[in-house]
């Protein structure tokens, strides 16, 4: 058989079609915004003959651009790692964007622990990825610990130290809500460390530098936008 009764390469006949560079070619392809004969397809070494193409150009910036994504992971939901296999198997109109391939690929950075909630960051940015977990300049993270009952006397005291500020947020006869923020906070040690003073209900990293939560509810997730800085 001749090598031309194979075919060529997806990403080889898209980039002609399209005048494109391969490079895009094959992160269109990958992104999920080629169909052959009607089917998407992914991978670009897929070899095509006659076969009708339809590509979706839309999907081209996204496609390209480096991905940041952040999410508000509930307590006791799995660990950081489950929220991205959640992530990657979405079958929402996001997910045909970047492709399932992309999303599974993305880095987890300044992990949470599985008991904790709140804030959790996967990015496939360097530059990102970089300034996140650089050890010689932490990021600032805060968080908020929901405690049984009122706090022991001298705990804001024993939390406000070098690099960490501690306050009540809210108090009732019921439960106590501290905002802890600092540097290089281990939310793991942390959780514990809260737990041996005062039963502790829930422990929810609420902000990381100048990315908080809001406006995402449990469960929920976002693309971090363009002019958005840690």
């Amino acid at each position: 058989m001749h090598r031309s009764d194979e075919g060529v390469r997806l990403a080889k006949r898209v980039a002609a079609e399209e005048n494109c560079s391969r490079r895009e070619a094959e992160a269109l392809i990958v992104a999920g915004g080629v169909q052959v004969a009607g089917q998407v397809v992914t991978d670009p070494a897929r070899r095509v003959q006659n076969e009708a193409l339809t590509v979706n150009r839309k999907v081209s910036m996204a496609a390209l651009a480096p991905l940041t994504l952040v999410v508000h992971k509930p307590a006791d939901s799995g660990g950081t790692h489950s929220w991205l296999q959640k992530i990657a198997g979405l079958q929402a109109p996001q997910a045909g964007i970047w492709g399932k391939e992309r999303l599974a690929k993305l880095q987890i950075a300044m992990p949470l622990p599985a008991p904790a909630s709140g804030l959790c960051i996967f990015s496939d940015d360097v530059g990102v990825l970089r300034h996140l977990e650089d050890r010689r300049s932490p990021m600032e993270q805060e968080w908020m610990a929901t405690l049984k009952g009122e706090v022991p006397e001298g705990l804001i005291k024993a939390l406000n130290g070098p690099g960490l500020r501690a306050s009540v947020n809210r108090q009732t006869d019921t439960v106590t809500v501290l905002r802890i923020a600092g540097k290089d906070i281990d939310g793991l040690a942390l959780g514990r460390w809260l737990d041996q003073q005062c039963p502790l209900q829930d422990l929810r990293r609420q902000r990381v530098g100048r990315i908080s939560l809001a406006p995402l509810e449990p469960g929920q997730w976002r693309q971090l936008e363009g002019f958005e800085r840690f």
